[in-house]
């Protein structure tokens, strides 16, 4: 069976409209997308005109009514040429609303899918750094197929998961490195990085965010070990036209 799997932070303040068309260009008979930074508005755009089959992570929180800005930023998956069975929050989190994990049928396929938003360290520092531990936690103890996310991470990228260096969030960066740095607590597969090293592409040519000056990945798709890369893209400039201000991501899978 060939997936097709998108990562994308359409930024909260993005054009609906645009956001819809580039995603409906890329979707295939079998895909799942992630999107971080989705507002109630968008959503409800998003999930009426493209896919009905979706799950929307501030369904099950909704934020406070003076809670701000930032508790309206939710996460959702929408799935083509399968049924969502299963969905839920990762609760021991510090904001909740910001993972989404979903049980995705096709056919006699099942996967186990998760998605979330990291916080962002000049706001949270600490927080940051505890929310990771709380997903790493999660990813030890619960089998999972999929994760996809907006890491705000590391602070250097490199193949080799030893040059890793994740921000010190008041923890030297350690918790944020459970998941992407040499200490991993998971054995799913960086895709973008598997296929570029394969390739012989450079693994910068993967960015999709540019702090300042300086092009970032800050975006993963993270698959099982036994799926088989076909292709992994970032789509950094199209993406800028749809709105956004991160590239979008999309892997294709033989599984």
């Amino acid at each position: 069976m060939k997936l097709t799997v998108m990562q994308w932070n359409i930024k909260i303040n993005c054009k609906v409209e645009k956001i819809v068309e580039f995603i409906q260009s890329n979707i295939n008979d079998s895909c799942i997308v992630n999107l971080q930074e989705v507002s109630s508005n968008s959503f409800s755009q998003i999930k009426e005109i493209l896919i009905n089959n979706a799950v929307f992570s501030l369904d099950f929180r909704t934020p406070g009514i003076y809670e701000g800005r930032n508790r309206k930023m939710g996460v959702a998956t929408l799935v083509s040429g399968g049924q969502i069975k299963n969905k839920g929050l990762l609760n021991n989190t510090v904001f909740p609303e910001r993972s989404l994990v979903t049980e995705i049928e096709f056919g006699n396929v099942n996967i186990t899918n998760l998605t979330f938003h990291s916080l962002t360290g000049v706001d949270y520092k600490k927080a940051k750094s505890s929310n990771f531990a709380s997903i790493a936690s999660y990813l030890a103890t619960h089998s999972i197929d999929l994760f996809t996310c907006d890491a705000n991470e590391p602070k250097v990228d490199s193949f080799d998961d030893n040059l890793i260096e994740c921000f010190d969030n008041r923890d030297k960066g350690e918790n944020a490195g459970l998941l992407f740095g040499k200490n991993r607590i998971h054995d799913l597969v960086d895709s973008y990085k598997s296929y570029a090293k394969i390739n012989n592409l450079e693994l910068n040519n993967g960015y999709t965010h540019i702090t300042g000056k300086i092009p970032k990945r800050y975006d993963f798709i993270y698959g099982n070990k036994s799926w088989q890369i076909q292709s992994s893209k970032s789509y950094y400039q199209e993406s800028l036209n749809a709105s956004s201000d991160h590239g979008m991501v999309i892997t294709d899978y033989i599984i």
